[in-house]
């Protein structure tokens, strides 16, 4: 690597520059693996640019996704998340170099990266204090790297009463919103989350909040029932009949009828009770399939039904943009259309943003305007008491 210019303050830098090319690194709840995307950027807040360079996956390990598993449900000693934080750290930085040579680019082109983290708690509601943990080391990516990491994107805003999360509604509001039609833009990852784009949408009064399970309740009983680790394509649910019995019991959830603000994860929907659910309707007798397809079902519904309840969106909603991985489920998406026959469901892609890289570019998006030191949070999404400048910025230096 070119030895980077010493300099005091490398942000400043940084916002010197006219086009900036920064990492976003994203991995979700669904535990499968780390999404990067490399975005080009130019000026921040309203007069943020963007565009496109690449985007790579890489996959979790079984050994890593099963220290994930425990860490996320509190299985895990303290030591071994401790070091499991470190380790993830060079998992990361390995993704980002295999991502940055798959998509032709010098490492020491990259001016920042913008780590999410993979959460292993979120508890924003805890008294007297919210607690958000994100683990996956920004100064060893900083470090192997030798540019600016910017990670802990949450933390501020849980510290000024909010639940930190979804923060991705900032920049769908840049990114996507249109005077022209009403949209709400949908990912689904393994928590399903919403962002309201009335026509007026503005950050003083948008509307976001995650629906509640995505991907993950179907996933952790496709591991349960069939030993695999998703419903590729959706295939399993389409061969299965939906129990509206079972359905309309788990659409009576607490967090389903919860005014927004509201943030969903692992503690709401996921491993212990998605087992449980399964183990529980087969044991009833209920079919494997069916109760994938239940799951699904659900998901669908919890989505519409979150959208119709809590958009705050009077009159109808011409279209909903979809991304994350829950759109390579052919079912899921059907349902979902089925759900909101009065909307034009189509994925993300087809506003230039490829549904797989979506939160990945995001989280470059904050990245940029961390360094920046623009406020990112959205008080009316999180429920904080202030606009909040979101993320930890570490720097490390070129070798």
């Amino acid at each position: 690597m070119q030895k980077q210019q010493d300099h005091p303050n490398h942000s400043e830098e940084y916002r010197k520059r006219q086009s900036r090319l920064v990492a976003g690194v994203m991995s979700g709840t669904s535990l499968d693996g780390v999404d990067v995307a490399f975005v080009r950027l130019q000026g921040t807040g309203s007069s943020l640019r963007f565009q496109n360079v690449g985007f790579y996956f890489t996959p979790y390990a079984t050994g890593l996704q099963s220290q994930l598993l425990r860490a996320c449900n509190g299985t895990l000693p303290l030591h071994h998340a401790y070091q499991l934080d470190v380790d993830l750290g060079m998992v990361y930085s390995s993704a980002i170099q295999q991502a940055a040579i798959f998509c032709g680019i010098d490492i020491a082109e990259i001016d920042a990266v913008g780590l999410h983290g993979q959460t292993i708690y979120h508890n924003p509601r805890r008294a007297p204090a919210g607690v958000t943990v994100q683990i996956g080391s920004g100064s060893v990516v900083a470090e192997q790297l030798g540019t600016i990491v910017v990670n802990d994107f949450r933390t501020n805003d849980v510290a000024a009463g909010g639940e930190g999360a979804p923060l991705v509604p900032y920049c769908d509001l840049l990114l996507l919103g249109s005077p022209t039609e009403h949209r709400v833009v949908l990912n689904i990852g393994g928590i399903a989350n919403i962002t309201a784009l009335p026509r007026d949408a503005s950050a003083d009064t948008l509307v976001a909040f995650d629906t509640g399970p995505g991907n993950m309740m179907i996933d952790a009983a496709m591991r349960q029932l069939f030993g695999r680790d998703y419903d590729d394509g959706g295939a399993v649910a389409a061969s299965g009949t939906v129990n509206h019995g079972v359905l309309q019991e788990l659409l009576r959830h607490p967090y389903f009828h919860q005014i927004p603000p509201k943030s969903a994860g692992r503690e709401d929907f996921g491993e212990e009770l998605s087992r449980e659910i399964a183990q529980m309707a087969v044991e009833a007798g209920f079919a494997p399939e069916t109760v994938i397809a239940t799951l699904t079902q659900l998901t669908a519904t919890s989505i519409a039904e979150g959208i119709h309840r809590f958009s705050g969106i009077s009159g109808p909603i011409e279209t909903v943009i979809v991304g994350g991985g829950g759109v390579r489920n052919q079912t899921l998406m059907r349902m979902l259309a089925e759900q909101m026959p009065n909307s034009n469901v189509v994925p993300s892609d087809q506003f230039k943003l490829p549904s797989d890289a979506k939160e990945a570019i995001c989280f470059a998006v904050l990245a940029n305007e961390a360094i920046c030191q623009t406020p990112a949070n959205i008080p009316s999404v999180t429920g904080a008491t202030r606009r909040v400048v979101c993320g930890a910025i570490r720097v490390g230096t070129r070798r």
